[in-house]
């Protein structure tokens, strides 16, 4: 997966660790123009002989991190790991080479840690951490929410090599992500967030302080707020609008929400103060499946809301992005057919894309504790096997079927006629997605036309080329694939000297 942005939890991470007194050095593999390898890393590692070496680890990669830290291992003083996955199996991590684990908001644990350990002081005081002490596991339980996100300092984006992630000059935007909220009021079976339920926002004073900052040293004219539900908070969205309005900035910005907290008069508000695009969280217009994952108690309303949202985004020329989620083991063919319906209605209206994903169950949510046993996929992130055997993944995957492993990773044993109805519902949102990725880049008829029927095409080919031979897509796709890359930006965009 290629990051156009940064992770912001190395750059909160990173501004502590450098006002602790220690030199920092990010390595993000999967940043877009990061071209080293693991093996790049692990010398990498070998020659500078770091005094820690920190590893963010997700549970959909927890087995390739686990392999990289069995081979940095020997080369590290100190091993520690963060993350979501190691806030749910603190202990694993521990077992496959960590030295010690930092649960949930890392921020004040961080910092304690980074104090402590030059000084050899135990660590068994501060909260937020598993180590192992004698060969005992030591939990220190979990270290309290931050309430206050005012008081976090501003994460430090100069931690970051700019040529990982920006090479025109459309890019630079791609360092303009602010992550103003924590937490979120939702109860959904299927997610969990390394920010708990607990929702706390950073003021809307705060939020443009930062704003500004990066305006004037990165030269950012767009903001992308990472936020899980950026309008939650009614009365800081208003001032945060006021004052983006009232200082014309002249930035531009979008943000992800629920569909539950956004009405007309705020969108017309947000518009106004510069927002161009939302992603909304809509995830199904199955009245049993948004029950059942515990998006909402009333379906009709929810999804007459969804529609009526999409409309007054269109008047306000906001574009959209809608996420959908399938894959439940309580749906069915039939249902996957419902939802292509649903999405041919609404696809109008979706002018940033169709995102979201195919159930893939998280250890510590309510889908994995349900379902786990009886469909046996307990640890599967450690026993499962891994659809690719190397990290190049087919053309088609790049904009017409990014979840197609998802699908393959067939948690709950589809049936054959509801796997080929949701293969269906990806490729017609995949379809889409070319379309507005071809018209959002080319301003003449002829050049949209050619763009997306020719991706289209291509995309095809590459599908039935990796269902033939894997080795035959990549060595017919993979250049086609780089090329395509030359198109990711609007047309104008420059070179970087």
């Amino acid at each position: 997966m290629d990051d156009p942005s940064p992770p912001m939890s190395f750059s909160f991470l990173g501004r502590i660790a450098k006002e602790e007194g220690f030199e920092v050095l990010v390595e993000n593999l999967n940043a877009q123009y990061n071209y080293k390898t693991e093996e790049d890393i692990i010398e990498l590692i070998k020659k500078e002989k770091p005094g820690i070496v920190g590893v963010h680890i997700f549970t959909n990669a927890a087995k390739s991190s686990y392999d990289l830290m069995e081979k940095i291992k020997p080369f590290c003083e100190i091993l520690i790991v963060g993350g979501p996955h190691p806030t749910i199996c603190p202990e694993e991590t521990l077992e496959n080479g960590a030295d010690i684990a930092v649960m949930g908001e890392a921020e004040i644990s961080f910092r304690k840690l980074l104090k402590a350990l030059p000084m050899k002081k135990s660590l068994k005081k501060i909260k937020g951490l598993v180590f192992k002490d004698s060969e005992k596991v030591v939990n220190t339980g979990h270290e309290e929410s931050i309430i206050d996100l005012d008081k976090i300092p501003m994460p430090d984006k100069s931690v970051h090599r700019k040529s990982d992630y920006i090479k025109i000059k459309d890019e630079v935007n791609n360092f303009g992500q602010i992550l103003s909220t924590r937490g979120c009021p939702g109860r959904c079976t299927y997610c969990f967030s390394l920010f708990n339920k607990r929702y706390r926002i950073v003021s809307a004073k705060k939020v443009f302080e930062e704003i500004l900052h990066l305006k004037e040293n990165y030269g950012i004219t767009f903001i992308n707020f990472i936020d899980d539900a950026f309008t939650i908070n009614k009365q800081r969205l208003i001032e945060l609008c006021d004052l983006l309005i009232n200082k014309k900035t002249g930035i531009g910005w979008s943000c992800a929400t629920r569909i539950d907290f956004l009405d007309q008069e705020l969108i017309a508000k947000m518009a106004k103060a510069g927002c161009k695009m939302i992603n909304f969280g809509i995830e199904s217009a199955l009245p049993n499946t948004l029950m059942k994952m515990q998006k909402t108690a009333n379906p009709k309303w929810y999804i007459e809301h969804s529609d009526n949202l999409l409309k007054w985004c269109a008047e306000e020329n906001i574009r959209v992005a809608v996420n959908v989620l399938t894959g439940f083991p309580w749906e069915t063919a039939k249902d996957m057919k419902d939802m292509q319906k649903y999405i041919n209605k609404i696809k109008k209206y979706v002018t940033s894309g169709f995102y979201g994903g195919i159930l893939q169950p998280q250890p510590a949510t309510e889908m994995y504790e349900k379902y786990a046993k009886e469909y046996d996929f307990e640890t599967w992130w450690l026993n499962k096997e891994s659809i690719f055997r190397e990290e190049y993944r087919p053309f088609f995957m790049t904009y017409y079927h990014p979840y197609w492993d998802h699908l393959h990773n067939n948690f709950f044993n589809f049936e054959k006629d509801k796997f080929k109805e949701i293969d269906k519902l990806y490729k017609l949102m995949g379809k889409w997605n070319l379309y507005i990725f071809s018209k959002r880049r080319f301003k003449n008829p002829v050049a949209i036309f050619v763009v997306f029927q020719g991706s289209f095409i291509l995309s095809k080919i590459s599908n039935i080329l990796y269902e033939i031979s894997p080795n035959l897509e990549k060595k017919l796709m993979e250049r086609v694939k780089k090329f395509s890359y030359r198109f990711k930006f609007r047309k104008g965009s420059k070179e970087l000297n």
